[in-house]
């Protein structure tokens, strides 16, 4: 999607091979093991989307592989299958989303699984618009690339949620979480203030809504709009 190439820095090829390290372990317990057991099933929009998640962490290794090498022409024709795989990722995410919180509140779930729901669908935005704006500052090499690193972190968040896991000590799950989630971010800012000397207005802006998403997120998670707003969805969504 870039026109040139501003630095031939391996950092992005490295965080993008680290991204698909945490999905294959993250998913290992309740994905490929029982998988490759023959025990899992699910729905084939659950495989479907699973498989873009996939697809999406490979095309990211392969730009940022075409990067590194300074093939920029098969770099940017392959970034508009990029944007179709960003807007796949969207539609079947909130499919899935809607498909799990329908079963979920089949099965007796109540208002957690509801407000959930907007958690879910929250985070499928995040994703998106850090895309769109990625498309949209294609031609700004350097704001381009770490946009779609952020979009990807955002992605892999879904992975590091199962990480709580390998930590069955620990009581509080999303401790875990913030932290792995956090390491990613904190690299990312690093590798800028040791190669630049500074940290890019990309990190700064979309870190800071991180930050104010997490610290908001526990009481908003409380709110009877919270919950408004996801019986208004489910309710679309039965129409």
């Amino acid at each position: 999607m870039t026109a040139k190439v501003a630095t031939r820095s391996g950092f992005f090829l490295y965080m993008s091979l680290g991204f698909l390290a945490i999905a294959l372990i993250g998913f290992s317990p309740t994905l490929f093991l029982p998988l490759a057991r023959g025990t899992f099933v699910a729905p084939p929009l659950v495989y479907a989307h699973g498989a873009l998640m996939f697809i999406w962490l490979i095309f990211f290794i392969a730009q940022a592989s075409l990067i590194r090498v300074r093939n920029v022409s098969v770099h940017r024709r392959l970034g508009w299958f990029g944007a179709l795989l960003g807007i796949a990722m969207v539609i079947s995410g909130v499919a899935v989303s809607l498909h799990k919180t329908h079963r979920e509140l089949a099965a007796g779930g109540g208002d957690v699984v509801l407000r959930q729901l907007v958690n879910n669908l929250i985070g499928i935005l995040i994703f998106g618009s850090l895309v769109a704006a990625a498309i949209v500052l294609r031609r700004d090499i350097e704001s381009h690339r770490r946009l779609l690193l952020l979009a990807t972190i955002s992605v892999v968040s879904a992975a590091i949620l199962k990480f709580d896991q390998f930590f069955p000590a620990i009581e509080n799950p999303d401790v875990v979480f913030l932290i792995l989630s956090y390491s990613l971010l904190l690299a990312a800012i690093a590798h800028d203030l040791v190669a630049y000397k500074r940290v890019h207005p990309v990190y700064i802006w979309v870190v800071g809504l991180f930050v104010a998403y997490d610290v908001i997120n526990p009481l908003a998670f409380q709110s009877a709009a919270w919950l408004r707003v996801a019986r208004w969805l489910v309710g679309e969504a039965a129409v």
